[in-house]
């Protein structure tokens, strides 16, 4: 902890549709569809203070310094990959975890934007936890609460509209 220990928000990417997008058209196609959503989305990522971590299959791995710059990343990406018709979805969380940068973070800030990213959050959608919420200028962002029972955990959360 003393050495890598830090206080980041993370940010967890997952690329919809890959299962169908698979079946439908192959996985060259949906290769195609990675690289693309990486073109568009990693620039964005210093653009708003980030760094990347890694980039594994169809996900993203990022970290800011604060929750709303997380969240202004989080929108631009969703944005820019809506625009090439790539739907993602995105979870945030903010707390102490354990980085190695460009290289990997563990902890439980990690494991639950990556919970609210892959299994909660559905295409376009990004959701967010009361860490991030807390970091945002109150009336910024219009936000819609929501509740998950999943993996025995009881999840508070707002979805960014």
């Amino acid at each position: 902890w003393q050495t890598f220990g830090v206080e980041k928000a993370v940010l967890a990417l997952d690329m919809s549709g890959f299962s169908l997008t698979v079946r439908r058209d192959g996985i060259l196609a949906y290769l195609q569809r990675i690289r693309r959503m990486q073109q568009v989305s990693l620039p964005l990522v210093p653009a708003h203070g980030g760094e990347v971590v890694k980039c594994e299959a169809d996900n993203l791995m990022l970290v800011f310094n604060s929750g709303l710059q997380a969240v202004q990343a989080a929108l631009a990406i969703r944005n820019a990959c809506h625009a090439i018709g790539q739907e993602v979805s995105i979870g945030l969380d903010y707390g102490h975890i354990l980085y190695i940068p460009e290289s990997d973070c563990y902890g439980d800030a990690v494991n639950l934007a990556y919970k609210l990213g892959e299994d909660l959050a559905r295409g376009g959608e990004i959701l967010i936890t009361a860490a991030i919420r807390q970091a945002l200028p109150p009336g910024a962002f219009s936000l819609k609460e929501e509740h998950f029972s999943i993996s025995g955990l009881d999840l508070h959360v707002w979805r960014i509209l």
